[in-house]
Parts: C-alpha cells; sequence; structure tokens
C-alpha cells in the first residue's frame, strides 16, 4: 500500500501546495492528491509537477460535469506529458449542488455519462498519432485524433464511487475506484469490495485488476485529545458549509444515523461545537484514523491489505501564519526514509 496525501487547499498559497508536496516526495509517501473543490484541478497539481520528480500525483476527482471528455483528456495527456507518467486520474460525477447550483449544469444521466466518460478517457490514454478514436454513445459522441503521442504507459483512470449503482459502474469499467473519506476498514474490507467484485463478475471483469484508493481523515498529535477533537470539527465540516450526500450516505451505512441526523441540523445552523459533542467515540474510531502517533501508525498499518492507495487528509489545525506547519510533524512520524 502506498501513503499519500489529499490535499483541499483551502486558506494556502500555491506555494503552499508546493512545499508541501516536496517535503511528502522527501518523505517517501507514494501520492499527491488533490481534491476538486475549493481549487482548480490542474494548476496546482501542475506547479507540484514542476518541483518534483517522483512522487505520483492525482486530481481527486475532476469533475465531469464542468469538462468535455475530450479537453479532460487533453488535459490529462499533457500532464501526464508534464510529469513525466506521474498521473492518476481521478474522475467523478459531483453532485447536484455541486452542478446544479455552483456550475448550472444539470445533474442528469449520471451513471450513463460516467460509464461513457471513463471509457472515452482510457482510450484517449490508448490512441496513437495517426489513429482516430471514434465514439459515439447515449451521452457522449467523438471523432478525434491526437496531435501528439500519449506516452508511453497509458494512465490509469479511477472514478469515484461508493453507492452502489456507481460502484457498479467503477466496477466493470474503470481502472481504479475512489472512494472518499469516512470509510471504516471493516465497511470497505466487507461491504464496498465484495459487492464490487460481484459487480465485476457481472462483466466478467477479473477483479484482481481492479486498483483501490481510499481517504483517512487523519489528526496526529502527542496530545491525544486535541487529535480526536480536530478529526470531530473535520467530520462535522462535511456537513455545512457544503452538504455532501456521500458523507451521510456512509456515515448511515456504517451504523451513524442518530449522528448524521444531527449534523443536518446542527452545521447549517452555525452549532459547531454541539455538534462536535454529538459525535460519539464509536463514530471517531472506526471513521478516523487519529491519535497519538503510535496509534496513527498502528491503525495504518491495518489498511495494508485493503488498499493500493491510502490518502490522508491532514485535519490537524496550523497556525494562521504557517498552514504548512502541522505537515512537518506528520512527515517527521511517517517518513519512509528514517
Amino acid at each position: 500500500m502506498r501513503l499519500g496525501l489529499l490535499l483541499v487547499g483551502a486558506g494556502m498559497r500555491i506555494q503552499d501546495l508546493v512545499c508541501i508536496a516536496q517535503g511528502a516526495e522527501q518523505s517517501g509517501f507514494g501520492t499527491i492528491a488533490l481534491a476538486e473543490a475549493w481549487r482548480s484541478g490542474w494548476v496546482p497539481l501542475s506547479a507540484m509537477a514542476a518541483a518534483t520528480s517522483e512522487i505520483n500525483l492525482a486530481p481527486y476527482v475532476l469533475n465531469a460535469y464542468g469538462r468535455s471528455p475530450l479537453l479532460c483528456g487533453m488535459s490529462a495527456i499533457d500532464f501526464n506529458d508534464l510529469s513525466d507518467g506521474r498521473l492518476i486520474l481521478g474522475v467523478g460525477g459531483g453532485n447536484r449542488i455541486i452542478n446544479e447550483s455552483w456550475q448550472g449544469i444539470p445533474h442528469e444521466r449520471v451513471l450513463t455519462k460516467m460509464r461513457e466518460y471513463v471509457d472515452i478517457l482510457q482510450q484517449m490514454a490508448r490512441t496513437r498519432l495517426g489513429e482516430t478514436l471514434r465514439f459515439d454513445g447515449s451521452v457522449h459522441q467523438m471523432n478525434w485524433s491526437p496531435a501528439i503521442e500519449p506516452g508511453l504507459e497509458p494512465f490509469p483512470v479511477y472514478l469515484a464511487a461508493v453507492f452502489p449503482k456507481m460502484l457498479k459502474v467503477a466496477a466493470q469499467t474503470a481502472d481504479g475506484i475512489a472512494g472518499g473519506a469516512t470509510l471504516s476498514l471493516d465497511y470497505l474490507t466487507n461491504t464496498v469490495q465484495p459487492l464490487a467484485r460481484e459487480f465485476a463478475a457481472l462483466s466478467e471483469r477479473d477483479f484482481s485488476t481492479l486498483k483501490w484508493s481510499a481517504v483517512g481523515v487523519f489528526a496526529m498529535d502527542p496530545d491525544r485529545d486535541a487529535a480526536r477533537r480536530a478529526a470531530r470539527e473535520a467530520i462535522c465540516h462535511f456537513y455545512a458549509p457544503l452538504p455532501h450526500p456521500y458523507y451521510e450516505f456512509t456515515m448511515r451505512e456504517q451504523g451513524f444515523s442518530d449522528v448524521a441526523d444531527k449534523l443536518l441540523q446542527l452545521m447549517p445552523a452555525g452549532e459547531l461545537e454541539q455538534a462536535i459533542e454529538t459525535i460519539p467515540d464509536e463514530c471517531i474510531d472506526n471513521l478516523t484514523i487519529c491519535g497519538t502517533p503510535r496509534e496513527c501508525k498502528e491503525k495504518l498499518a491495518s489498511y495494508s491489505n485493503a488498499l493500493d492507495d491510502l490518502l490522508l487528509l491532514n485535519v490537524m489545525p496550523s497556525p494562521e501564519n504557517d498552514p504548512t506547519a502541522s505537515y512537518t510533524a506528520l512527515f517527521s512520524e511517517l517518513s519512509k526514509n528514517d
């Protein structure tokens, strides 16, 4: 399993993101992923690619409704060239709020769209100079010939999926499945992955070829209570200011419907402290990786056989004058070069 970081970029300059990427590479991390939410997908990653040489780089995940398959595929080919083949391309269908409220784009035919979208991107990664890619789908059509070679090795395409219907699309078409945060190890290995195996079998796909990544809400501090407080606060913020149906779904699926109900009520009302108090220890123990360095290392080790990439979402606060400070201790404790 490769250990990586998921960066959201909020409150940081691009130079801060570059600094973190360099620290991650020097510490032996395998992947840097950037969430396309508060920052754009490609620009910060391009800066990180220029400042590093080995670490894999992944948009996690690009919104497919905001980009045609052509623009997404051409950008991916260019970025893979820039990064010397280090791209892991993550794409997803977003949600109704992001697509309709933020972009004014109808959130429709999501399953069909994403099945075709992934297929086109995979074909673009393999279409050589002198060849033509022709695709005639229900949502997307393409008649395209590349102007440059796409690279010696096709970049992998990961599809964000946990909801069963999208999981079916991902298991049958994508190179990898991109899971989000708040997935317990038990839920991942005993619910999500067995279901994906069933879906893969329906299309006679070899399940062993499917790659897996997921995000771990990560809070590490010698002060155990401070780390657990940070993890609680992070879960609260999944419910506001941008509510996301993914987090509500995964928490209900894992037995925390009462917590989801309270957060849906308290967070939009701005009641953060009361919301934090509603999250029980069991929720933190199952859905996050937090505590002292020793506790975090033990929890990380438990994921080693379940994932190809575990992306840590570092939620420990940093001083306002140095948003990268909380990563210093993380790199020191988790460095693979020691």
